[in-house]
């Protein structure tokens, strides 16, 4: 091609051509980017598949710790319910005491004396079974302390 046309004093030939193309193009970083494509999208899977497993990880791990928790729970709660079984047990002591002197005051005032012998009997007996249920219940919280029950 000879001088058919011209543009900023330059001759228009495939070199231009070529030249404008590769400008237009970004010239290597085009070919650069289809080149490191495969790596850059490696890359990305590689660091979404670190991400969920990091992810699965830290659930696993709230798992455990949950589960951990709600042992715990369900030993607070056992214990719970055993004190309110002492209360209960104490309060239905005393009313079944207060009975008991009530009725031999009414049914015959003048044994009063060997009713409250009987009846302070009865107390230290119910009295021996309450320490005897606390120190159950005592040895029972040292025992799952000592070994926590984790499903």
């Amino acid at each position: 091609m000879t001088d058919s046309t011209h543009l900023a004093g330059m001759t228009w030939g495939w070199g231009a051509v070529f030249g404008l193309v590769n400008l237009v193009l970004g010239g290597g970083a085009f070919a650069a980017w289809l080149k490191n494509r495969p790596a850059m999208q490696k890359n990305k899977q590689d660091a979404e598949e670190k991400l969920r497993d990091d992810l699965i990880t830290r659930v696993q791990k709230l798992e455990a710790d949950k589960a951990v928790q709600d042992a715990k729970l369900e030993a607070e709660r056992l214990r719970h319910d055993a004190q309110m079984a002492i209360m209960r047990h104490r309060v239905n002591n005393a009313d079944a005491c207060l009975d008991a002197l009530l009725m031999l005051l009414k049914t015959s005032p003048d044994k009063v004396a060997e009713a409250v012998v009987h009846i302070e009997q009865m107390r230290a007996r119910q009295q021996q079974e309450v320490a005897i249920e606390r120190g159950a219940q005592a040895g029972a919280a040292i025992g799952s302390v000592a070994a926590p029950a984790i499903p």
